[in-house]
């Protein structure tokens, strides 16, 4: 009789572990949006485009954020703050060498970036309070 609830314990505990990750991922994909920092590994890994995972760290505190905007002119937003500078000088020459001219015109303030997929444009702004570099990365989903 106990050789014969183990599997079945077993299977209820692996069929428990799948749904608890499958419902986040299922989460995350039906998610407006989200506020995260590099250490929440899934949100991190899951909304973080390549461009902003290696972006320059330019100061030690940064957190990220996504938003699905839906409507007519819908789009995927993320960002990237970085708290504590007003620097930009290494995001502009890390855009520069991964194929962004400036120039053009931005759905955020601050300076505009174009690369080579059309619907994708990347802006660098700054707040003033608190002091904070921020890149947006929009992309208008067709």
């Amino acid at each position: 009789m106990k050789n014969a609830i183990k599997p079945v314990l077993i299977t209820f505990a692996i069929l428990a572990i799948g749904m608890t990750y499958g419902l986040h991922y299922l989460k995350m994909v039906f998610a407006e949006g989200a506020e995260y920092s590099e250490k929440d590994k899934r949100d991190y890994d899951f909304y973080t485009p390549e461009l902003l995972k290696n972006i320059p760290r330019i100061t030690k505190d940064f957190r990220f954020t996504y938003n699905n905007e839906s409507g007519p002119n819908p789009a995927l937003i993320h960002q990237v703050r970085f708290i504590g500078t007003s620097d930009t000088s290494k995001i502009d020459i890390y855009l520069e060498r991964n194929g962004f001219k400036k120039g053009g015109v931005c759905d955020y303030r601050g300076d505009c970036w174009t690369g080579n997929e059309p619907n994708i444009n990347v802006s660098v702004g700054i707040e003033e309070d608190p002091i904070t570099v921020i890149v947006s990365m929009v992309d208008k989903v067709k």
